[in-house]
């Protein structure tokens, strides 16, 4: 009755919604995974799943099956983990959760560091939304997440990586750019306020930089003319350093990204909180030998 076949396949629909979707991933024909399904189904005497609207549902059993499945997936990644860390990182795997910036400014140069000193080691990164990484953080789909700040999940446990700084970008061609530090070393500075009724690129609702720009439309009583909503902050920092309009970006963007063109950069007169990036990982699960070491990458850069 558990066979790991069988429990994967009702987790695969329970995701997908569908059995033409879950064969798909599965790689296997829609009639044998839902003469699987029936199967399983026949044996507990229960329905799985009511067919009756798509995509489908759980039924109370369904529920309580794949939550056991869940636990037994979650136990079985475990086992093959701590026997791993046994190989002294010769051998093994390491899934990070990651939005697609930090993948591009924080995880580079750390992956090819790890990969060289460990490279027995399978490294993979999954890149999502927010939401989405505390879910797979939570699950175990991933070793760990990086996050700035968590829900306050207590199924969560957060390792304080580094702090970043928000920072203002402007065209090389925008009139503020001319603008100079008394110290060539340190960045001019500049309120948020001088911005108003200028071209601006605010990042989409759903991203945490848009809750730091309506802050400080807010503080500063200040509306710049927004032409353009970027779905991440290196797409807004592209569009910047093209001429576009100024943007709100970090430093670490600005220490780790490959400008195709250069855009100006100044500190904020405003008070801005700094943003912490934390490895999250799921409180349930065994942190990997792996995972702990390449946090230790992760610190050092």
């Amino acid at each position: 009755m558990i066979d790991e076949h069988e429990w994967r396949s009702i987790l695969q629909v329970a995701k997908d919604g569908t059995f033409s979707a879950a064969a798909k991933h599965l790689y296997i024909s829609q009639p044998s995974l839902s003469q699987c399904i029936k199967k399983v189904e026949t044996e507990l005497g229960v329905r799985l799943f009511d067919r009756s609207q798509t995509p489908l549902t759980l039924t109370p059993a369904g529920k309580i099956y794949v939550r056991q499945a869940r636990e037994i997936l979650r136990i079985q990644k475990s086992l093959v983990q701590e026997v791993a860390d046994l190989s002294e990182l010769r051998t093994g795997s390491l899934t990070i959760g990651s939005s697609r910036t930090r993948s591009a400014c924080f995880l580079i140069k750390p992956l090819v560091a790890f990969h060289q000193q460990y490279p027995g080691i399978h490294l993979s990164v999954r890149e999502a939304p927010v939401r989405t990484l505390e879910e797979y953080a939570a699950s175990g789909d991933v070793d760990f997440a990086l996050l700035y700040g968590t829900s306050g999940r207590r199924d969560l446990v957060s390792i304080p990586l580094c702090r970043e700084r928000i920072l203002l970008a402007v065209p090389k061609t925008h009139p503020l750019a001319a603008r100079k530090s008394e110290n060539p070393a340190v960045l001019p500075r500049i309120s948020f306020a001088e911005l108003s009724d200028e071209p601006f690129i605010k990042l989409q609702p759903f991203r945490q930089m848009a809750d730091v720009f309506d802050k400080l439309c807010l503080k500063t009583g200040t509306e710049p003319h927004v032409i353009f909503e970027a779905n991440s902050i290196i797409e807004a920092a592209e569009l910047c350093a093209s001429g576009l309009g100024a943007t709100l970006v970090t430093d670490m963007l600005v220490r780790s990204w490959r400008w195709r063109e250069e855009a100006v950069f100044f500190e904020l007169e405003e008070e801005v909180a700094e943003r912490e990036l934390l490895a999250v990982y799921s409180k349930r699960r065994h942190l990997s030998l792996a995972a702990q070491k390449f946090i230790e990458f992760l610190r050092v850069e």
